[in-house]
């Protein structure tokens, strides 16, 4: 009873497949072609049936669909496998990534405090610098000084028989300990650089 009607399902769909005859010339015409799936007066049991002969043949195009299925579920089976060691490869390589960047924020903040240090440095070097050039202007000044003193002292030796005047003899007496005060800060000094 199934082949009955599985037999009237193709002579159906044959039927609707039917070309007018003119529509199949025409199409031969445009596109010429060898192959029987392409023939107006194509029966689909009859190309099964040379294709596969005997019931044997077809048991072997049963095998080779089943050993093409369990080759397709096994390739499933490797590439969930793929995809998880891919998951586990990405998971280690955020971990990489994680202490890069952990070592990079550090290597930042080390170089602030190195950045703090020179600056901090620099800041002594000026200062350093400004007290050098302060100390040698002081040197100069108290050796014009120490000069000025000196003249004024060789000119009070001029006027030393004349101490009798008391202005002299004042002026003299505020001299004196200036010029001895010049003498050891200027020996002082020269001890110093």
């Amino acid at each position: 009873m199934m082949e009955e009607e599985e037999l009237e399902f193709l002579e159906e769909l044959e039927a609707m497949l039917q070309l007018m005859p003119e529509v199949q010339l025409a199409i031969e015409q445009v596109f010429p072609s060898q192959d029987p799936l392409d023939r107006a007066d194509f029966n689909a049991v009859e190309y099964i049936n040379t294709l596969f002969p005997t019931e044997l043949e077809i048991r072997r195009l049963d095998d080779n669909i089943q050993t093409v299925v369990r080759g397709q579920t096994n390739m499933g089976q490797d590439g969930r496998q793929a995809l998880e060691e891919a998951q586990k490869a990405i998971q280690q390589l955020f971990g990489k990534i994680e202490d890069i960047k952990d070592k990079a924020e550090k290597s930042e903040q080390m170089v602030k405090e190195i950045t703090h240090d020179i600056k901090q440095l620099d800041h002594a070097k000026r200062h350093l610098t400004t007290s050098i050039t302060t100390l040698n202007h002081l040197h100069m000044l108290a050796g014009e000084v120490a000069n000025l003193l000196q003249g004024v002292m060789n000119v009070l030796e001029h006027f030393h028989k004349y101490m009798g005047i008391p202005q002299i003899r004042q002026l003299s007496k505020r001299v004196k300990p200036i010029n001895w005060t010049t003498s050891k800060c200027k020996t002082s000094m020269h001890q110093r650089m």
